[in-house]
């Protein structure tokens, strides 16, 4: 039986504490004042029950509207226990010569596992035996991540960075799931149910052409080619190389609307990779309309495409499509195209062009989804 998801969107406020000016003034004056806003929002869906947390951020004082320094961050809360708390800074050195950015999240999460593949679960006679073929197990994932960025603008839109990262995390399975658990284990491997740590060192090249790292509004590009390995003789538990490719444009049409589209591929190489460090569609952001870590393998691409449409005022409508999978890098077999479409409306909450925003988004397996975040998906 196919799974439905429905988020209800309980309220959402936007406190914004700035000058504000609006956009033809912003194109006049390329300084940006600086900002806040916390959103503090609540939802429902078929995964987390009710849920409630805040997203928000701090925007400093700008000389220009493409490299904009900021620390911005969300925490959520579910009444099945879940709970996330991200941070993420992005910080600009006086010059715009030195970017510095980071992520740091700590989660307490109760999960289902899907499998490995893009086909779910396999129907094994035991899997099939306790009605679970299909439809995962539940589990629950304990984890503490950092990584840091630092980079060097060589010209005024092409950097060269370090990626260094840590990470741990520790699995909890309830008694009443320990035959399914190690069943799974039987057909999937071990990798990752034990607690783990992972130190990762990697570099990255990026172009970066947009006129507001935010909310493009120009022709612009940007691509970005990352690496990053884990290994035994930095203190990881595993050896395990991944490697990203993210190719983005904008493309003005008329009347202040924009056509966006992004090519994304994640790999990982490795001969045992944790099942939570493989690549996976869905969310927010991907793939839109799938439920994040239901589709996870050694190998994702994505390709998604997004007309942005100014409404009124601050106000502003897209609509997007999205197709990809995810597959063994060894070997690839496919099981079912994903596809995701939807439409959402925007709030721009800054100078900064941060958009509060929200979609509702189907794919091809009957299922659709709501999200509410701030930033765009790409």
């Amino acid at each position: 039986m196919k799974r439905f998801a429905v988020i209800i969107i309980l309220f959402s406020v936007s406190l914004i504490a700035l000058a504000q000016s609006d956009t033809l003034t912003q194109q006049t004056n390329p300084f940006v004042k600086r900002s806040w806003f916390a959103v503090p929002i609540a939802f429902y869906q078929e995964e987390t029950s009710v849920g409630f947390g805040a997203t928000g951020g701090y925007y400093f004082n700008s000389s220009s509207l493409s490299k904009i320094s900021s620390i911005s961050g969300s925490v959520i809360y579910t009444i099945l226990n879940q709970a996330k708390v991200n941070i993420n800074p992005r910080i600009y050195s006086k010059n715009k010569k030195w970017y510095f950015t980071g992520n740091a999240n700590f989660k307490y999460y109760p999960d289902i596992y899907y499998g490995i593949g893009n086909g779910g679960l396999p129907k094994t006679a035991y899997l099939d035996s306790v009605n679970l073929a299909g439809k995962g197990m539940h589990y629950t994932s304990e984890s503490f991540e950092i990584k840091f960025s630092p980079s060097y603008y060589v010209l005024d839109n092409f950097a060269v960075g370090l990626n260094l990262a840590f990470q741990w995390e520790k699995m909890i399975v309830k008694d009443s799931n320990k035959g399914t658990y190690q069943e799974i284990k039987n057909v999937y491997g071990s990798a990752g149910w034990n607690p783990y740590f992972m130190w990762g060192l990697g570099a990255y090249i990026q172009y970066d052409s947009r006129d507001n790292q935010f909310y493009p509004q120009k022709f612009s590009n940007f691509v970005k080619l990352s690496a990053l390995t884990y290994n035994k003789a930095l203190g990881s538990s595993y050896d395990v190389t991944s490697v990203t490719l993210d190719v983005r444009q904008y493309i003005p049409t008329w009347v202040g609307q924009v056509f966006a589209w992004q090519v994304y591929a994640d790999a990982r190489f490795g001969r045992d990779v944790p099942f939570r460090m493989l690549p996976t569609i869905g969310g927010s952001d991907n793939l839109r309309g799938f439920r994040e870590r239901k589709f996870t393998d050694k190998f994702m691409w994505m390709v998604q495409a997004e007309y942005r449409i100014p409404i009124w005022w601050r106000l502003k409508a897209a609509v997007f499509c999205s197709f990809g999978d995810v597959m063994d890098i060894y070997d690839p077999t496919y099981n079912k195209l994903k596809v995701g479409y939807g439409l959402g409306l925007r709030c721009r909450l800054n100078q900064a062009r941060v958009n509060l925003r929200f979609d509702v988004s189907f794919n091809n397996y009957g299922e659709y989804k709501f999200n509410i975040t701030a930033t765009e998906a790409f």
